[in-house]
């Protein structure tokens, strides 16, 4: 069916929270793995309750994570628990886009990064 038929379904837009495309290291490890070593990722974008972002490592769905959030100009890394929403194999390539929900995250923490998105800009 086109989209601009009659019988067309409007796109229903299920994120609650605005988005802000930036893109910044993420270092994460399996909860559950205290002893492995951190893996490392890119965002493509945030919001204050969660992050999408590209790995070359699988991440199972629901897989809780340990995630430490580099944003730019911050002098220390956000660090908090998240959990695999979804989880995507790129295109021509060896990586992953998955979707991870911020789970137990500091308040001021996610203030700060729901300033940031709404901002549109970068602290």
């Amino acid at each position: 069916m086109e989209a601009n038929s009659p019988n067309a379904k409007p796109l229903v837009e299920r994120r609650r929270l605005p988005r802000l495309r930036v893109t910044f290291s993420i270092q994460f490890r399996n909860v559950l793995k205290p002893g492995e070593s951190f893996n490392g990722g890119l965002s493509e974008n945030l919001s204050a309750s969660g992050v999408r972002m590209k790995s070359f490592a699988f991440l199972a769905k629901e897989t809780r994570l340990v995630l430490l959030l580099s944003l730019p100009k911050q002098l220390r890394p956000i660090r908090l628990i998240g959990r695999v929403a979804w989880i995507k194999r790129q295109r021509f390539t060896e990586g992953y886009d998955c979707g991870v929900q911020f789970l137990e995250i500091q308040s001021q923490d996610r203030e700060m990064i729901a300033d940031t998105v709404e901002q549109g800009i970068l602290p």
